[in-house]
């Protein structure tokens, strides 16, 4: 039995995509540089989008600060994800944590306005000078803090940087199909499940 379930946040519990690449093109505007073009959220490949950010630190700074100050009208749970939160919650035997590679005030932020009801024990994000997934850095934070057998903990993730970090703390992975992921997560050997839908995470 699984006790311990470390969930991602982008694209695994919450569809964050639309409002972000929004932020991010008006930090563009901003300083006059060329946006991102889509008008749905189905427009969105996500790899193009990570490769089209760039780094100029100056940009990332606005967008921090945007995205912060959005309303984020179109970031929420994915369908099915709160019912199976509470369903795992109901069950005094589970414990319940996010690790993301998101800065740690915002997702906290985010994690209580998009689950109230939800009783996630660990809510750990990136902090300043620290490293990122798919570094064991920040998911160690939480496993460390628990007794529990590392067969007992899986991490569930959209993404193959999310196989990557189970494999760097020899935990079991399950791969979800509704985020941003790509075929190289989905075919990979190492997740335990590949799961196209919530509600079968509880099939463990």
């Amino acid at each position: 039995m699984k006790k311990l379930y470390i969930f991602d946040f982008d694209g695994t519990l919450v569809d964050t995509l639309y409002d972000s690449v929004s932020a991010y093109n008006k930090a563009l505007e901003k300083f006059n540089q060329p946006i991102f073009p889509f008008k749905t959220a189905d427009d969105i490949n996500f790899e193009e989008f990570i490769s089209f950010m760039g780094s100029d630190e100056d940009i990332l700074e606005e967008y921090m600060d945007i995205y912060i100050r959005s309303p984020k009208d179109h970031t929420k749970p994915y369908d099915g994800i709160l019912e199976t939160l509470a369903e795992l919650n109901s069950n005094p035997d589970i414990t319940l944590a996010v690790c993301s590679n998101r800065m740690d005030d915002l997702l906290r932020m985010l994690v209580l306005k998009l689950f109230p009801n939800i009783d996630f024990k660990y809510v750990i994000g990136h902090i300043r000078d620290e490293p990122f997934k798919p570094d064991p850095f920040l998911i160690n934070k939480i496993i460390k803090s628990e007794d529990f057998l590392k067969e007992e903990i899986v991490y569930i993730g959209d993404r193959y940087t999310d196989i990557q970090t189970g494999k760097n703390v020899d935990v079991d992975v399950i791969v979800v199909k509704w985020g941003q992921g790509s075929d190289d997560a989905y075919l990979d050997d190492y997740p335990i499940k590949v799961v196209d839908k919530p509600s079968e995470i509880l099939d463990l």
